[in-house]
């Protein structure tokens, strides 16, 4: 290979492809989190917040899942690109 473009293409796309759909898939979640407390509230049901603590817990391992997952895209790029100019 010789280091042009095209080789570091997919390694960019794949994880940019995970960012832009994790950051989707988080404010579709989030806003139907919202939707349903806010019909809830409208009943009058009590909600109680979560501590700070449990919230850096989730913040934490949601970052580290990211990580996770970008690195694993860019191996399995590598091994499938790799695996494929084998042949």
């Amino acid at each position: 290979m010789d280091g042009s473009w095209s080789n570091f293409f997919p390694y960019f796309a794949g994880a940019f492809k995970l960012i832009v759909l994790g950051i989707g898939g988080y404010f579709a979640i989030k806003w139907h989190f919202d939707e349903d407390r806010r019909v809830r509230e409208a009943k009058g049901e009590v909600f109680d917040k979560t501590s700070f603590k449990k919230h850096l817990a989730k913040v934490t391992m949601i970052v580290i899942l990211v990580i996770v997952a970008i690195v694993a895209v860019i191996y399995a790029t590598d091994w499938f690109l790799n695996s494929i100019s084998a042949f």
